[in-house]
Parts: structure tokens; sequence; C-alpha cells
């Protein structure tokens, strides 16, 4: 048989001897580099896990201490310690004299909603092994993370805030031509502090923010945001030593067997605030709120500009403060997340001084809404910069951000002073519109229409807060309980911080701080008695005060410093019994949420503010 002969291309067995050596070694490379691909970007996934767990832990832990934009340092330190708590000794942060492999860039900002953010990014490189054969010998593993606080909380505006009845005080800001020593402490173009006073840190804010809350049951389209006398004018007809007014007294006084109308007098000039005592609150023994104790005449001071900024003597309508009064929204854009500030209406208030304007809309001692519909009897009509103060939540406020949990929506208002230097007195209610044919614009009026008949004018649950800071002038020269903030119940043991502006002229100490839930004799704190109550930091018999705090009635110009600090009651078995336990913090009892009020005696004419901090829980944004 003839052997068939082999095809020219393919080699004999024998020849091929040893190729498969150099194949397998090719082979190994590869795989051997496979293999190291795998084992070091597993590497870099674990570390970047872990290291994205330690950020998140650091910026949760870091934002609360941004109580400032000033403040990032402290944040920065208390995010270093808890990146080194949460990373291997090997790779914590090390310090400066020996680096750590580990470094961190930060930033704080005060973001659209008033939520202070921290975002920190850290980096972490990687050594590798097998793919430093082919020249990457490490990788950088970058993680960022942001967090976000509110510091701020909503501050009740008024004790009559649904209602929109006016007594014991008023809101108030002056001209950005006054000594802040005239109780506000942030419109004035150059707050008269020390630079290096505890006051300077209150610095840069210039005008009041104010929150209006419309619950999820809100039963109407229409809101009606109303403003109380939001010009700076004190009518010619209120001038003189002794202006006197028919007074009209409400049914309880009428039925104690006293007359229905007084002729009464106050006695102070244009220049100053006017308010006649009708004695009901002093003669009738009902609450304060079932009573009217005023009859307002004027709630405006003229004062002349710095560096004076006293009385001028007379009243000089150049003076008299301009007020800028802006509602908006946040609109959320459904597309991206993104949230966007969308103004509604605007509001300069008028000065009667013939420059800026003439006094023509008639707004003094009157509840308005500019650019809505008149009540009944109101002088005239108020015209708007633009838009309208009567709000369609259907069709002004779309797509407006509100709150997953609660279904609550705000509207914002931002009041500025923008020129003068007297006190612009005014108040702020929102509501639905369906009083404007039977209840008054006059505050008088109004006031005797409200009590006589409750329900007559109400907010149907909206709410006014101003937000963290709130410009007040009191009305009252007995002490009042005045709510400030609400507390939900997981706040339970969290800390409040509460300080007061320019507490000076007729206050007179102590204040005491309740919950309206809580039993006083469970839970309140007394600051600046004059005896020795109990629980009460601030007392010294010898060397009043304590702390370094000035004392109610004694703080012009400054601000309780340090601040009151108060923390919410709540229920520790374990430590109840401790008796070594801070006098204000108390952990036997339980709470459920409620009002904190302040009993406090502002004194007839004091304007002052409030400053309350109460830091929310910390969340991831992203």
């Amino acid at each position: 048989m003839n052997k068939q002969k082999q095809p020219n291309n393919i080699i004999p067995f024998d020849e091929q001897k040893g190729q498969s050596i150099v194949l397998v070694a090719l082979m190994m490379v590869g795989l051997l580099a496979f293999v190291g691909i795998a084992v070091d970007v597993g590497l870099i996934f674990a570390r970047r896990s872990q290291l994205s767990k330690a950020v998140d832990s650091a910026v949760l832990a870091a934002v609360t201490e941004v109580e400032s934009l000033s403040l990032l340092n402290n944040a920065d330190d208390k995010a270093a310690q808890f990146l080194n708590s949460n990373l291997p000794l090997s790779t914590s942060l090390a310090s400066a004299a020996s680096p750590s492999p580990i470094t961190f860039v930060s930033t704080a900002e005060i973001n659209e909603i008033g939520a202070y953010e921290y975002t920190l990014t850290a980096t972490w490189p990687v050594d590798l092994y097998f793919l430093s054969v082919i020249g990457l010998r490490n990788y950088d593993v970058g993680v960022s993370a942001a967090a976000a606080y509110f510091p701020i909380t909503d501050v009740y505006a008024s004790r009559r805030v649904e209602d929109g009845a006016l007594s014991t005080s008023n809101q108030s800001v002056f001209g950005p031509k006054i000594c802040s020593s005239n109780g506000d402490p942030f419109s004035p173009d150059l707050p008269d502090w020390s630079p290096t006073s505890e006051s300077a840190k209150y610095r840069g804010l210039y005008s009041y923010e104010y929150r209006i809350l419309i619950p999820s049951d809100y039963p109407d389209d229409i809101i009606r945001v109303e403003l109380f006398d939001p010009d700076s004018i004190n009518k010619a007809n209120n001038n003189g030593s002794s202006y006197r007014a028919d007074v009209s007294h409400t049914q309880a006084w009428i039925d104690s067997g006293r007359p229905a109308v007084e002729n009464l007098s106050c006695t102070r000039t244009q220049t100053s605030p006017c308010l006649i005592d009708t004695k009901e609150d002093d003669f009738l023994s009902l609450p304060l709120d079932q009573t009217n104790p005023w009859w307002f005449v004027r709630i405006d001071e003229n004062r002349t500009p710095r560096p004076g900024c006293n009385d001028s003597g007379g009243y000089i309508t150049a003076n008299n403060t301009q007020t800028t009064y802006k509602l908006f929204y946040y609109r959320e854009n459904i597309s991206d997340g993104t949230i966007i500030p969308t103004d509604l209406a605007q509001y300069t208030g008028q000065t009667g001084d013939g420059v800026r304007d003439n006094g023509n809309h008639l707004t003094d001692m009157q509840w308005v809404s500019p650019g809505a519909q008149v009540t009944y009897d109101q002088p005239a009509y108020v015209p708007s910069d633009y838009g309208s103060f009567e709000i369609s939540i259907s069709n002004d406020l779309v797509n407006i951000l509100s709150d997953p949990d609660t279904g609550y929506r705000y509207i914002y208002l931002d009041v500025k002073a923008i020129s003068g230097s007297s006190e612009n007195g005014f108040e702020i209610w929102a509501g639905p519109p369906d009083y404007v044919n039977t209840v008054s614009s006059n505050v008088n009026t109004r006031n005797v229409q409200v009590i006589n008949n409750p329900g007559v004018h109400s907010s149907k649950g909206i709410t006014v807060f101003g937000l963290g800071n709130l410009p007040m002038n009191s009305n009252y020269t007995n002490p009042v309980d005045i709510p400030l903030i609400y507390v939900p119940p997981e706040y339970a043991g969290q800390e409040i911080s509460v300080s007061l502006f320019d507490s000076d002229a007729g206050a007179t100490p102590p204040i005491t701080f309740f919950f309206d839930s809580v039993a006083e004799s469970d839970w309140s704190m007394t600051f600046a008695a004059t005896s020795n109550p109990v629980n009460d930091p601030d007392y010294d018999a010898v060397n009043y005060p304590t702390n370094g705090r000035c004392r109610i009635g004694s703080c012009q110009n400054s601000w309780v410093d340090p601040p009151y600090k108060l923390i919410v009651p709540t229920y520790d078995p374990t430590q109840c019994t401790n008796s070594t336990l801070p006098a204000q913090r108390n952990v036997c009892t339980p709470f459920f949420g409620g009002r904190l009020v302040a009993r406090y005696r502002g004194g007839q004419d004091d304007t002052y503010g409030w400053q309350i901090r109460l830091r929310g829980l910390p969340y991831l944004i992203r």
C-alpha cells in the first residue's frame, strides 16, 4: 500500500515538541493578568465600599457642627474623628508629623430651603499588586457624600396666630439707618456692636423670613395673606399730647354692666406708639385672650438716623422706614428634582414723605392684602408691586414642594427694611378669604369682633412662623405666656437654644420656660430669678449674674449670651434616680410633643428679638 502524502501546510508531530510550553506560558501570563485585575479591582471596590460607609457616617456626624458657615473647622474635626474610628488603624487619619494616606476636602453652604449642608470628599490611595507589573502601582479611590440639617426652627409669629387678633405684642423692624441699640439686631446697615463682642457673630441677616404652613387638610383653594399696618406712617389726626378716641368694648364688658363705648385718651405725641388702656383685662375675670386690653392708635415710632437714633422731637416723615414684603415658594422641577424659588407677589410699604410716596394706601391701623380684594370697610385699595397676596393653591403654587410625611406645604414671606430710621410695626395673618364681607379691616373693630364671635376670622389651620428669628415689640406690662415653638416627640432629650436681643426697657426678670403638654411641676426652667427657686442655673445670691449671661432687662444692645440651654424632657428609667444630672435634664418625664412656652415680662413698647435653635436630625442628601 502506498503511504498517503501529508499536506505541505501540516508540521510533523515530532517537529511540534516544545511549542506547548510557550503557549502555556503565554496563557499563564494572560490568566495571571486576569486574576490580577480581578484581585486588584476587587480590592478597589472593597475599599470604595468601606470608605463610602465611613464618609456617610462622617458627614452625618459633622453636619450638625456647622452652626454657621464660619464654623467649618468644627465640622472637619468631627469628620476626621469619625473617619478615624470607622477605618482600619493602618489607614486612619494620622497626625501632621505622620501624614495620613487618606485626604479629604469639605464645603458648607445654606441651601435654598434654609438647611445647612456639609459635603465631604475623601480620597484613599490603594496600592495595587498584580497590576503594578503593567505600570499601575496605585489607584485613588474617591468618595463624596453630603448631609444636611435644619439648624433653625419655626417660631410662632403671634400668640393669636389662629384668629389674627392684636393684643400683647406685634412684629416690628427698624430702618437701615438706625442703631441696633433700638432693638432690631439685623436691619441696620451697620450694627453698632464691637467686632470682638459675642453679638458680632449674629451679623449679616438684614431681613426676616417667615414661613406660612398650609396643612394638608386646608379646606380652601385661596390663601389670603394679610399684613397689619405695613406702612410706616402715623396719621396726622393722631398728633398731639392728648389724643382721644371712642373706645368700643367687648360684649363681656358690656354684660358686666359697664358702658359699651367710652371716650378715652392716650398722652403721647405722633412720634411714638399710642395704646389706650381699655382696663378690660384688669376688671374682667376672664383669660387674657377673651378680653380686649388695648385700643390701638399708633404702633410706629419716628426716630432720627445714626448717630442719634432717638425721638426726633417732632414728626419727620423723611425718617419713616420703607419696608418690602415679598411672597414666594419653592417649586420642585419634576424632571430632575431641583428646587426653584418662585416669586408670587411683593408689596413696598409707604412712608408718606411726598418723595418716596404720598401715603395714599391708607394702611395705618388696617389689615390689608396687597393686590387683592378689599374688605367691606377698607379705606382704599392697596396695590402690590406685582402679583397678589391672595394666592390660589391650584393655579399659583404649581409643583409646590411638600413634606412627603405630613403633606404640609409652605409659602415664604421676606420682610426687609430698605430705607429710613424709624420703627415700622406690623403683623401677619393668613387664611381663607371667607370673612371679607363681615369682618372689619380696622384693627380695633376686628379685635372686638373676633372676641365677641370666636371663629369668625379663622386661619383654618394655616400658621405663620418666623424662621429662627422673630423681631418683637412688646405691648404689655405684665408677664405673658408666649408660645415659641412646637417640639415633636422624637426630639425628646434634644437641646434647644434660646436667646433674646436687647431685652431692656420695661423688661424684668425672671424668664420661665415650660411645655404646654407637661406639668410645670414636672419640667420647667427659670432663669434670672430674684430669689432662689428650684433649678435656676443663673441664681447666685452674691455675684449675679452667673455664666456671664446678661440679666433680663439689662441686655441693652446685646444678646443673652450664652443662650439659655433647654433639654427636652424624656424618660430613661435607668437614669431617673440619678441625682447628679443637671437640673435642666429631666429624664423622668415621658414627652409626647408639645409647645415650648416662655413666661416673659417684656414691658410696654420694648423692642427686642427672639432667636431659637433646635438642631434637626441630620439626613443624607447624596
